[in-house]
């Protein structure tokens, strides 16, 4: 049997730790040590923002394969995408980006072509790619599409003379309405009449065909018939011919309305016109700020590089990623917990800065002297004494390939760091070195973190392992982090509360 002290036991206990949490992030995630199997193809999209390493690629909903590289060709991302074995893409299949999950996570969506085309080969890449509609772009369109209907909502409401030329209009429809109204009331309360002058002529017209004398009665029935119809509808018929006096009036009154508008507006639109042309002619011979910026190129060249200075400014701003996260580590040594909150700013891909506030439990260290009285002799050692306290780590960090390297203020105190990814960044093998005390040694740290989806985080790891004063201790722990746009959903789905 081997006896171990409990140094050795704890190293023991940790390095088995990292070995079965690398072998649960590769069963869980589905890694493979070795070479990369099925092939791997290239996409070209105009715009593949919000996209992440790794992100899935399916065919009619199933995954078929992983995104590999991300990188920047001609003023396009190019997809590097690692198709599973046994999968045939075809050379007319249609590549969308799409949105899954309720955060919004982007994926590659392969659309299938026609069957029994060539699939692609090894390095190939995949010509046909469908986008969508941008929901802030249809929201622009819309945007501007009101505001071109309002602008012309106003004119008309304007060519009308405000209030007075829409009270003339509306009275004119009024007038002609009433009008028609009475026609058709004389016209319907004497139908039965003008069928029986009709009836009458029908009549006559036989008669004239029969015999000469039933001709005379006719005319003579009809002309009784044509005087009843007048005397019994004379108030009608003045009714009528008084209505249309009235709308003839009211018409009269609309067009003196509409002269009056064109004579006050008319001088408005002359005076108006004449500005223009003055502005115009300023602006053509060079004088003030406007002239100046069309005829002078050098005003033109130093605004237009100011903008192109602003537009460069906000691009920045539009690729800043934001990480806030949060993770405890369990300390066996003290059985107590180390926190750590941060927060990640990336302005590229490669470089990103980190802020954290630890609470640790032994943040506070000092040495304290002891005297000791035996028989006479005083002896004075020196003893190691901890408390709580808060700390803060400022760094700046730089990716190189599978390395980053990182360096400032680290737990209050100047220090360095090294980071080493491996599959797809799932897994991160860290040390920092900082606090370079002579007395206790400098504080190294020693850890691997394993991704666990994509927001959670497990930790293990050995903590001043190099410690002259007994302060190393293993330690586990487990953490979350949410980028920006898990940020955005998260606050947006917080109800609001009024008071």
């Amino acid at each position: 049997m081997f006896n171990l002290n409990p140094e050795a036991k704890v190293g023991l206990f940790v390095f088995a730790g990292i070995v079965l949490l690398i072998y649960m992030s590769m069963w869980l995630g589905g890694m493979k040590l070795g070479k990369d199997e099925g092939i791997l193809i290239y996409v070209n999209f105009p715009n593949a923002a919000g996209l992440d390493m790794n992100a899935s690629v399916a065919v009619a909903g199933v995954e078929v394969g992983r995104v590999e590289s991300i990188t920047l060709e001609e003023n396009k991302a190019k997809l590097g995408v690692r198709v599973y074995p046994n999968v045939k893409i075809g050379r007319d299949f249609t590549a969308v980006l799409k949105n899954k999950g309720l955060l919004g996570e982007k994926y590659v969506e392969l659309l299938p072509g026609a069957a029994g085309v060539v699939p692609l080969e090894e390095g190939e890449e995949l010509t046909r790619v469908a986008t969508f509609t941008d929901i802030d772009k249809l929201v622009t369109v819309l945007a501007d599409v009101a505001t071109d209907i309002k602008t012309v909502t106003e004119s008309l409401k304007m060519s009308m003379g405000g209030d007075d030329g829409a009270n003339s209009l509306q009275n004119i429809i009024v007038n002609i309405e009433t009008l028609m109204k009475d026609l058709n009331s004389v016209v319907g309360d004497n139908s039965e009449r003008f069928n029986s002058i009709m009836s009458n002529l029908d009549v006559m017209v036989a008669d004239v065909r029969r015999d000469g004398p039933g001709l005379l009665k006719s005319f003579q029935e009809v002309s009784d018939n044509l005087n009843n119809v007048i005397v019994e509808n004379r108030g009608g018929f003045a009714e009528g011919i008084e209505n249309l006096r009235f709308a003839s009036r009211r018409m009269e009154e609309a067009m003196s309305n509409l002269d009056r508008i064109t004579r006050e507006i008319g001088p408005k639109i002359t005076t108006t016109v004449k500005a223009i042309g003055k502005v115009a002619k300023k602006i053509e011979s060079g004088e003030g700020t406007i002239g100046k910026l069309i005829n002078d190129t050098e005003t033109h060249d130093k605004l237009t590089e100011t903008l192109s200075g602003v537009n460069k400014f906000l691009e920045k701003g539009d690729a800043l990623k934001i990480h806030l996260g949060y993770r405890g580590e369990f300390l066996f040594d003290s059985n107590d917990t180390k926190n750590y909150l941060s927060l990640k700013l990336s302005p590229s891909s490669d470089k990103y800065y980190l802020l954290e506030v630890i609470d640790d439990p032994k943040g506070e260290r000092r040495f304290e002297t002891i005297d000791t009285t035996i028989g006479g002799v005083t002896t004075s050692r020196e003893v190691l004494t901890t408390e709580d306290k808060m700390l803060f780590s400022i760094q700046v960090a730089k990716r190189m390939n599978w390395f980053t390297l990182r360096g400032g203020l680290i737990e209050s105190t100047g220090g360095v760091g090294v980071d080493y990814h491996l599959f797809k960044d799932r897994i991160l093998i860290s040390l920092d070195a900082f606090d370079f005390d002579k007395k206790r040694n400098p504080h190294l740290k020693v850890g691997t973190t394993v991704l666990l989806g994509k927001n959670f985080t497990l930790t293990a790891g050995y903590d001043d392992f190099i410690s002259r004063v007994g302060l190393d201790s293993a330690y586990v722990g487990l953490g979350f982090h949410f980028e920006d746009e898990d940020l955005k959903y998260i606050l947006g789905s917080v109800p609001s509360f009024s008071f």
